[in-house]
């Protein structure tokens, strides 16, 4: 545990012996006999002792702190103590001993001296000292310490089972006293062994951890978590695979075989108390083989609690990040954080996904989110306040079940975090630390690097013209069944609603709505993510959530005279010089066009400004949804184990097994059915390659075999990362 240093500080009443304690501690000697009866006196100030790590076991700078001021007599004087510094005593005698109130509030752990020869001293115990740290400091742990047991001699018998019992009873009275040693200054016993038992107590409380001889539920909720982290195949055991990897990251690697013997031997420990902490899995040839429950992962905690082994299971919980009050400590994240998931990072989410997915159908149940989440997040990362004063509405990946109940695909899944990571990397890094993703590649040598895969496009167009149709209809087939993350959110856990709902906090009755739609599409053979942002034209000089783009999408209603007039003052607005890659698009294809009020038509604004020409688009249409437009009736063959399923991005696998695979991705005029259904395809396109917004200045330019020629030379090399060829053709 990171503690800077350790202050044990030492009361009693006088002459029981706390100062020759220090004495022989620090002079490894016995108390000169010249002063065994009046062992207070041979350093009767109140000077701290300081001890360097090196020379203690536990390798923690220690100081010693013995109070030596005027005791406390009488419960009168305990409260007058206990007064607040600033108030003045009526009682002048003890102004001098108000440093006592400060020395236990300083103090990590006390020790409470009495004499063996004194049952004096020892009652006082009872009636003045423990009251006192009581009503002064409710947490510190208290260790009982029994000094001159040396001076004994008639009755030894007798008086060691009284001072037992006397053990037995306050332990039984005060939770908060840990441990009870003899001692003796003149023959040395259990010196260091009092001080090394100081040190555990504040390196590794107990008081946190056993409660009535029963484990508190703090410390069952953490093994809970730990061995779900651990249970990396999710069948609720841990094999012996399992728990040799959870050895190795939490005392290292195992490098003998007797080492490794010490798994069965705990297994058989375990058997013996608990018939329910081992489960065999398989038999082969009479050999057994049994993984561990977590009873009887719960039951190997309270064997290391019961042989005072706190070191090895404060060591475990330390490796997960648990403090000494078994509060888990996130670290903060990088500074340098980039807003994109690591390869491993994707394929820990995706193993995560399909370890939750218990009934093996490829999507999550709310039950199995809520499970998911409920299993691994201590704590609810906080969101960033800049964020607060947004409700975000959320498109994803959703498929319906029997109950027609929403469940969430692999893309959705996968989608969401891709959206977490670019708005805010340092809330995806506390939910990946806590989702065991550390663990997961403690093992791993990933020297992979992230690649540009997300990219953001901003959806314009006036009320009415069709941006949320055409956000809903790149994660669905109909925009009439899909299901936003708030309509998740209802249904879940404060834990799993906080990843999918930032704003489930919130006691507004109204917020600003942003609305997104995320999915992946496919941009030669690579997969990338694609979030579309829906925007207003009132929203240019707003704040937004992502400040830049890589591509701008414009909605022309074509059912409204003034679409393209509201569409061409967006476009023109953008202050970005050379303007992002644009898509214009003719909505509701459905419907019949009006005559546009604006003083150049559509076609010779889009030529004027290197835009291609508008594509005709509806959201509701069904034509050529699940057929492919060259044979209507072969239906598609795709492989949607990594992909979303969705009727957009199936068409990128449609010259999958061709060997010829065409490096013309659309065509501005043709097949109005190709067109429609490619469109998400060609923003992910223009994302990626720029530049091919410049190749499309012309209806005639993706025919033109010099034009197709510059950018099939283009999107090769750029794909190879050649970039220093790639720069001749801009």
């Amino acid at each position: 545990m990171d503690i800077s240093e350790i202050r044990i500080l030492l009361l009693g009443d006088d002459n029981v012996g706390r100062t020759s304690l220090i004495y022989s501690l620090v002079s490894e000697d016995v108390v000169p006999s010249s002063s065994t009866h009046s062992n207070d006196s041979i350093r009767p100030t109140t000077d701290d002792i300081s001890i360097p790590p090196e020379v203690t076991r536990a390798r923690v700078p220690t100081v010693i702190m013995d109070y030596c001021g005027r005791q406390p007599m009488t419960p009168d004087e305990i409260d007058d103590l206990l007064l607040p510094m600033e108030c003045p005593s009526p009682n002048p005698l003890l102004q001098q001993s108000r440093s006592l109130y400060s020395c236990i509030r300083q103090a990590h752990v006390i020790c409470l001296v009495y004499a063996f020869d004194s049952r004096e001293s020892r009652d006082r115990l009872l009636t003045v000292w423990l009251p006192l740290i009581d009503r002064s400091a409710t947490t510190i742990p208290i260790i009982l310490v029994a000094n001159k047991c040396d001076l004994i001699d008639e009755n030894p018998h007798d008086i060691n089972e009284e001072n037992r019992e006397f053990f037995r009873l306050s332990m039984s009275k005060y939770s908060r006293i840990e441990a009870c040693i003899e001692t003796s200054t003149r023959t040395m016993k259990n010196i260091s062994e009092l001080f090394y038992s100081a040190q555990k107590c504040v390196l590794y409380p107990i008081n946190y951890l056993q409660e009535q001889n029963k484990l508190t539920k703090r410390f069952k909720q953490c093994l809970k978590r730990i061995f779900t982290i651990a249970d990396q195949d999710n069948d609720q055991l841990l094999n012996d695979q399992e728990l040799t990897m959870l050895q190795d990251y939490c005392f290292g690697k195992i490098q003998t075989n007797d080492e490794k013997q010490t798994i069965e031997q705990l297994k058989k420990e375990i058997k013996r108390r608990t018939i329910h902490g081992i489960k065999i899995i398989s038999e082969h040839r009479g050999v057994m083989t049994s993984a561990l429950t977590y009873q009887g992962f719960e039951c190997l905690f309270e064997l290391y609690l019961n042989k005072g082994k706190y070191e090895t299971i404060y060591t475990t919980l330390e490796r997960f990040n648990y403090n000494r009050k078994l509060e888990l400590c996130v670290p903060n994240a990088p500074e340098d954080l980039a807003g994109e998931l690591s390869p491993s990072a994707i394929d820990y989410l995706t193993h995560l996904f399909h370890r939750f997915d218990n009934d093996k159908d490829s999507c999550l149940t709310l039950k199995e989110l809520n499970q998911l989440f409920e299993s691994l997040i201590d704590i609810i990362p906080p969101m960033s306040s800049s964020l607060s004063n947004i409700k975000h509405c959320i498109y994803l990946r959703l498929s319906q079940s029997s109950t027609k109940s929403p469940l969430i695909t692999l893309s959705g899944f996968l989608a969401q975090w891709f959206f977490l990571v670019q708005t805010q990397p340092s809330l995806t890094f506390s939910y990946l630390f806590q989702l065991g993703y550390s663990y997961a590649i403690s093992n791993i040598d990933d020297t992979r690097l992230p690649t540009r895969m997300t990219y953001i496009c901003h959806v314009y167009g006036m009320p009415e013209s069709g941006k949320s149709s055409f956000l809903k209809r790149f994660v669905s087939p109909t925009i009439y069944r899909i299901h936003h993350t708030e309509d998740l959110a209802e249904k879940l856990n404060n834990k799993a609603k906080a990843f999918l709902s930032s704003d489930y906090r919130s006691t507004s009755s109204y917020k600003p709505v942003k609305s997104y739609a995320i999915d992946f599409v496919r941009v030669l053979n690579e997969t990338k993510c694609l979030i579309l942002e829906e925007r207003h034209s009132n929203e240019i000089d707003e704040k937004v959530l992502f400040k830049t783009a890589n591509v701008n999408c414009f909605l022309i209603d074509r059912t409204h005279p003034r679409a393209f007039s509201n569409v061409a003052t967006s476009f023109l607005q953008q202050h970005d010089y050379p303007r992002l890659p644009s898509l214009f698009i003719l909505t509701k294809a459905d419907q019949p066009s009006v005559k546009q009020d604006y003083p150049l038509p559509i076609e010779f604004f889009c030529r004027q400004h290197k835009i291609p020409l508008p594509i005709d688009y509806s959201a509701i249409t069904a034509v050529s949804i699940y057929t492919n437009p060259k044979d209507n009736n072969q239906q598609l063959t795709t492989n949607t184990e990594h992909m979303s399923q969705s009727w957009f991005t199936s068409l990128l696998f449609r010259s999958q097994n061709n060997s010829t695979r065409s490096l013309e991705p659309y065509s501005p005029r043709g097949e109005q059915s190709r067109h429609q259904d490619d469109i998400y395809v060609r923003l992910g396109y223009l994302c990626v390659y720029p530049k091919l917004n410049y190749f499309a200045n012309s209806s005639n330019d993706f025919y033109n075999t010099d034009a197709l020629l510059k950018y099939s030379l283009y999107a090769s090399v750029v794909t190879l990362g050649l970039v220093t060829v790639a720069r001749m053709f801009r």
